[in-house]
């Protein structure tokens, strides 16, 4: 099975490509979109220069992921309505993938307790923890938290490992014996994302790009005013 994945939760996105025999991925590449240019723009033509280079034809994609949230509002509806339309396009399934577990992936299951955060805006964050030493085709959708930075680092135990882009400011708060992960899992990859959306298609949890949409996880600000002016009234 090819499969194309998509991680668009941030500023910046990466693109993979998959290849998968009897559920084991045999070959994987990644491309992050270009910095100077917005990923609405970019993305698929970095879909489309990926797949050329590695002499693969839109059709012989059959799975398509993408993280679904949390993550950026914008970047999250990118990453979907890309999907969406390149699988409706060539006839194949689509997953979305929770971007919390796309982040934790590479850290199970030999790592501790496992934290992983991304930026909720208002001095929030989305966070999410995962079981020391399991596997993560049991934690593919995670319990998620809204919660303030303060609150979050309060919870956090000697031992335990931390990742997400956030850290590139937090880090020097954690708490003595928490440990950050290195800087170069601090983002999720559109691999990670390509090898649990094969899992959970192993489960059952292929979709119809019809029925994918984002799970922003919490609503916009501008539905959160316009609900508190409607409480008022």
């Amino acid at each position: 099975m090819k499969i194309l994945a998509l991680e668009t939760s941030g500023r910046l996105g990466t693109v993979g490509l998959l290849e998968a025999n009897d559920g084991q991925v045999v070959f994987s590449v990644e491309r992050t979109t270009p910095a100077e240019e917005r990923t609405a723009r970019s993305l698929l033509p970095t879909v489309h220069e990926l797949l050329k280079e590695q002499n693969w034809r839109p059709s012989d994609i059959k799975l398509v992921a993408v993280t679904a949230g949390p993550g950026s509002f914008t970047g999250l509806r990118i990453g979907v309505v890309a999907a969406k339309t390149f699988a409706y396009a060539v006839g194949a399934q689509v997953v979305g993938v929770h971007t919390l577990a796309a982040l934790a992936a590479p850290l199970l299951p030999n790592a501790s307790r496992v934290w992983t955060i991304l930026d909720a805006q208002r001095q929030e964050l989305f966070a999410a923890c995962f079981a020391a030493g399991a596997a993560i085709e049991k934690q593919l959708e995670p319990p998620t938290d809204i919660i303030t930075i303060d609150a979050w680092l309060q919870q956090l135990r000697s031992g335990e490992v931390v990742t997400g882009p956030l850290l590139e400011k937090l880090q020097s708060q954690l708490p003595a014996g928490v440990v950050a992960a290195s800087e170069s899992q601090w983002n999720p990859s559109a691999v990670a994302v390509g090898r649990l959306g094969l899992l959970k298609v192993a489960n059952g949890g292929a979709i119809s790009p019809l029925e994918l949409v984002p799970d922003y996880f919490r609503k916009s600000a501008a539905e959160e005013k316009a609900d508190a002016a409607n409480a008022v009234q």
